[in-house]
């Protein structure tokens, strides 16, 4: 078996050396000969033997270069995780691998060739909806190469989009799976629609596409509808923990329902909402949880865990509108039946008042030259004067009954409404059996109360 023997040659000496029969290599940039040639001929640039060893870190590396390139010329399809990814005329990315738990096991550079890059990501987006860029997980092929200088990295040549499409599938049914295990899938869902909107938590980015939008529309409703903004990031590191904090925040206080908004941006950012815990979080929400994530084809998790999905943040301060105004219409058509119930009563006072004045009258006539006239008449005017007084106090009894309902009226004299933890009315005390908090409404504020009921 031959052996290849490296020359210590000078740029000068290549010429030489080439019509004494050596050979160059490309791949490591140096004059070789082999075993089986005669030797003598090359003493003057054959290597010392007491130093055969040696090696110089360029030589070194270069027969490591040599030897992947022998060992690992094939392509290889890879599945791993983009980390970062950066573009300079070619596209630069860091690929990982991470265990179940989390734990990085392996990490490379990647190289998308600029001549390659526009049809390869093209296509993945086409096929996908998503653009390549970090976070998500991808099937490449890809060839190994080694250089001195830069070290070992991955050129790609091709990406299988059906992959990623897989493992997002993959991580919805797990997620589903673990919520449904946990009998938490369809808490927030089954919860009453908020049928009126008085206070609201929204939770968006700070700086959010689509938070704008909402302000200016909710902004008009100042005067009927308080809007506390809480700001957490949908996408990132981050994210997670940012609105499990503001979801703990806001179970702490009052409103009437919990809005998550963000605005349109690219498939991958949305399927960063795909996590366990934040759909846990609105699962388990007190109140009922409005998203509108801003995609009306692509849905995440939240969509499906969330008590009312309205897609865009548009629709969903649309749908706060609407709900105010129906609630509004439905008082004002209350009044106008109130009004004409009235009217009708007034009516028919009114004709009792004039039938009886006719038939006072007449009897008056008929005794006009007896000696009962002047009582005839203190009775007439007693008469009219009772009628109207009852008339009057029937208008006020009735004005009174209707109003009695209005829950402003029965706090500010005196009385209390009590509600369970999901805000909904208690109204005996068998339905406090298995309650463990109560909250007390009065006509300023609420109050928590432990029950304490024999």
């Amino acid at each position: 078996m031959t052996k290849t023997i490296f020359l210590a040659c000078s740029y000068s000496d290549k010429e030489t050396v080439k019509q004494l029969g050596a050979k160059f290599d490309w791949i490591t940039k140096r004059w070789f000969i082999t075993s089986d040639m005669e030797q003598n001929l090359f003493a003057k640039w054959l290597p010392n033997s007491e130093v055969d060893n040696i090696l110089t870190l360029n030589e070194l590396l270069l027969k490591v270069q040599q030897t992947v390139s022998e060992q690992h010329n094939d392509c290889y399809w890879v599945r791993a995780e983009v980390v970062s990814l950066t573009k300079h005329n070619h596209i630069y990315m860091e690929l990982s691998e991470h265990t179940q738990d989390g734990n990085e096991v392996a990490k490379i550079r990647a190289t998308l060739w600029n001549y390659r890059a526009e049809k390869l990501l093209e296509y993945f987006f086409a096929i996908t909806g998503m653009i390549f860029k970090p976070g998500i997980k991808v099937l490449l092929q890809v060839i190994v190469t080694f250089h001195p200088r830069y070290g070992l990295s991955l050129d790609i040549l091709n990406i299988d989009p059906n992959f990623t499409l897989g493992d997002v599938e993959a991580k919805l049914n797990q997620i589903r799976k673990q919520l449904q295990t946990e009998e938490i899938y369809t808490t927030n869902k089954n919860l009453a629609h908020a049928d009126e909107f008085c206070k609201v938590a929204v939770i968006a980015p700070k700086q959010a596409a689509g938070l704008g939008d909402f302000q200016s529309q909710a902004d008009k409703l100042v005067d009927l509808c308080e809007f506390d903004y809480y700001a957490a990031s949908f996408q990132g590191q981050n994210s997670v923990a940012e609105i499990q904090k503001v979801f703990k925040i806001i179970n702490s206080k009052k409103f009437d329902a919990i809005v998550m908004i963000r605005g349109g941006g690219a498939k991958a950012d949305l399927l960063q909402l795909n996590e366990y815990e934040i759909a846990k979080a609105i699962c388990t929400a007190k109140l009922p949880v409005i998203v509108g994530i801003g995609h009306e084809k692509d849905k995440t998790i939240l969509d499906e865990v969330a008590n009312l999905s309205c897609h865009t943040p548009s629709l969903v301060i649309s749908h706060i509108v609407n709900t105010i105004v129906q609630n509004a219409n439905n008082a004002k058509q209350n009044w106008q039946i109130l009004s004409q119930l009235t009217e009708k009563v007034l009516n028919q006072a009114k004709l009792n008042n004039e039938l009886l004045y006719t038939n006072i009258r007449e009897q008056a006539i008929q005794c006009i030259n007896s000696q009962q006239l002047d009582v005839l008449m203190q009775d007439i005017k007693n008469s009219t004067k009772n009628q109207l007084n009852q008339a009057n106090n029937n208008i006020k009894t009735l004005m009174e009954q209707i109003l009695l309902g209005d829950p402003k009226m029965v706090l500010n004299r005196g009385y209390v409404i009590v509600r369970n933890t999901n805000n909904q009315i208690i109204t005996s005390k068998q339905n406090t059996q298995q309650e463990n908090l109560l909250v007390l409404e009065f006509k300023d504020g609420y109050v928590d109360t432990e029950k304490s009921l024999k």
